[in-house]
């Protein structure tokens, strides 16, 4: 299949071998680029544990001169695949991993202390506010943003020739932000009837929900909120 990839460098490249790999086509158009903002280390250093639920955090904090001197604070994490970036980033102590920022905050409401406070490492547009979910239950939370991600603004003109051509089999959507920012330029282009044909294989079912003006004609979801389980799911179409 010709398979529309939607995340971000240097991440649409790495996924585009794994897809040819299973004999797909990749087309690429990152619908968001990534920005490291500029932040204080001293909130991280005296934290409780910090909460890490992107690779992309990890790709801010890798540039860090600060990075060393956080090391050693436990870590909670969203996915196996981000646990395993921190381990090779040089972190040592995790506390607990799960699939979902949600299932990990029910997980810190039951094992963080009442001080010093939890810090989320996180970007500046998040898809669940794991923070106010935390401090409903009295778990003291600081957010400290450390990357950006900006929306593409409009499609390649191979890419939108492409959809108007209806020649993409499929498009990969990876977050319900992605998903949002595909149906906005699918309108902005004047693609809404194109954009029905192609398969859509989503990561979660929160993602899928953000094409519904779309009203495709089929939609593929992920078992797991994870790119093994997405590759999978690819695998077997």
């Amino acid at each position: 299949m010709r398979l529309l990839v939607t995340r971000p460098e240097p991440d649409a490249s790495a996924f585009a071998e794994e897809l040819r790999g299973l004999g797909h086509e990749p087309v690429l158009q990152p619908l968001l680029e990534f920005h490291t903002l500029e932040f204080d280390v001293g909130p991280l250093r005296s934290a409780q544990a910090l909460i890490i639920t992107s690779g992309n955090t990890l790709r801010a904090l890798e540039d860090n001169p600060g990075l060393k001197d956080i090391a050693g604070v436990p870590v909670y994490c969203v996915g196996e695949e981000t646990a395993r970036r921190a381990r090779a980033c040089g972190f040592q102590s995790f506390l607990a991993t799960a699939d979902t920022a949600e299932q990990l905050a029910a997980k810190i409401i039951t094992s963080a202390r009442k001080d010093p406070p939890i810090v989320h490492i996180t970007g500046e547009h998040q898809a669940f506010d794991l923070a106010g979910a935390l401090a409903r239950e009295g778990v003291p939370i600081q957010t400290v943003p450390v990357y950006s991600m900006d929306a593409c603004r409009e499609f390649s003109s191979p890419v939108e020739a492409m959809l108007k051509a209806r020649a993409i089999d499929g498009v990969i959507l990876m977050s319900p932000r992605t998903a949002g920012i595909y149906v906005s330029l699918c309108h902005r282009h004047g693609l809404i009837d194109c954009a029905k044909t192609p398969i859509y294989f989503c990561l979660s079912e929160s993602v899928a929900a953000k094409l519904a003006s779309l009203k495709p004609n089929r939609i593929r979801v992920s078992w797991k909120p994870n790119r093994k389980a997405l590759l999978e799911l690819l695998r077997a179409d």
